[in-house]
């Protein structure tokens, strides 16, 4: 009987450790639901941080559909059941002049809301560098 608890305890961990490691990023984030939240407070530290005032001159409602959008690019390239409509992200930034610095903050405030939330580091590793492949298509070559 011991044999068969300890093998069983042993197939039940493997398990778990197995399903753990076969969730999305987007499972791994939270879900829609934190996605939007950490969306909302990163917008909201973009808006209060003066090196972003330019991008963010929106009217409430720009802002709610511009959140909307990126909380659906994520979910969506994050392994979530979201449909993103936008533009690719290349053609979405190619005129807003996003410089390198403007870029490490937006990594900076995107740590704090992740922090914020209690995202484990190994879960904010996997989405800063999942993020990190997107800087090509959002920075200005200049």
């Amino acid at each position: 009987m011991r044999k068969f608890l300890v093998a069983f305890g042993s197939v039940a961990l493997l398990t778990v450790s197995f399903a753990n490691a076969q969730q999305t990023l987007y499972e791994k984030l939270g879900g829609k639901q934190a996605i939007d939240a950490v969306v909302e407070d990163l917008t909201n530290r973009m808006i209060k941080d003066g090196m972003f005032k330019k991008y963010c001159n929106l009217s409430e409602e720009q802002l709610k559909a511009r959140r909307a959008l990126v909380a659906a690019f994520i979910c969506k390239a994050t392994g979530g059941p979201c449909e993103y409509k936008g533009r690719d992200l290349k053609q979405a930034h190619q005129n807003a002049g996003i410089t390198e610095k403007e870029w490490n903050r937006f990594v900076e405030l995107a740590k704090q809301s992740l922090n914020k939330f209690n995202v484990p580091a190994d879960v904010q590793k996997e989405f800063l560098e999942a993020v990190a492949g997107l800087k090509d298509q959002i920075v200005s070559k200049k």
